[in-house]
C-alpha cells in the first residue's frame, strides 16, 4: 500500500521525488516564515517633536532610564502603529546612542530630567500592542537638529 503525502503529491515509495518535493515545500515554508521579518524593515521616518529623559521616581519606575520622544500631533500618522486613542510617543531601543546623538546632559540632583525639541530620523518602529504597561519602541538613526535642553522641574 502506497501512502500519498497530502501536501506534496509524492509518496514515501518514491524517495527521490519525495525529497525534492519536501525540499521545495521547506523552501516555500522558510520564505513565508521570513516575510514578516522582511516586512518589519521600514523606510526612515523624519519626525519633529520633543525628547524627554525623565529621572523622577515615578518615570523611572514606569519606563526606566530611557530617552523617549513625543512627535508633534500632526505627524502621528507617519508612525506604523494601529489607530489608538492615546498620544503617540515612544522610547529609543538604542538608548545610549540616542543620548549621545541628542546630547542629553548627565543627570543632576536639582532637576528631574531634561527635554528639548528635535527633528529626528528613526528607521525602525515597534508598536506596543500587548495588554498592560509598555510603550512603543523605535531606533534612532540620526538627529537632524536639536535645541538646547531644558531642565524638567521636580514636582
Amino acid at each position: 500500500m502506497r501512502r500519498q503525502c497530502s501536501y506534496t503529491g509524492a509518496s514515501h515509495a518514491d524517495p527521490e521525488r519525495y525529497t525534492v518535493k519536501l525540499a521545495a515545500l521547506l523552501s516555500t515554508h522558510l520564505l513565508l516564515c521570513t516575510l514578516p521579518l522582511l516586512a518589519q524593515a521600514q523606510s526612515p521616518i523624519v519626525l519633529d517633536g520633543q525628547y524627554s529623559a525623565r529621572t523622577d521616581e515615578m518615570s523611572l519606575e514606569i519606563i526606566g532610564k530611557r530617552v523617549c520622544f513625543a512627535p508633534d500631533k500632526a505627524q502621528w500618522g507617519r508612525l506604523p502603529r494601529p489607530a489608538a486613542t492615546h498620544d503617540a510617543w515612544f522610547c529609543f531601543s538604542n538608548d545610549a546612542e540616542a543620548r549621545r546623538l541628542l546630547r542629553v546632559p548627565a543627570r543632576q540632583a536639582d532637576n528631574c530630567g531634561w527635554q528639548a525639541r528635535a527633528r529626528i530620523i528613526i528607521d525602525t518602529y515597534q508598536p506596543y500592542v500587548e495588554q498592560g504597561d509598555g510603550n512603543d519602541m523605535a531606533r534612532l538613526a540620526s538627529v537632524v537638529k536639536v535645541a538646547q535642553p531644558n531642565a524638567i522641574a521636580c514636582e
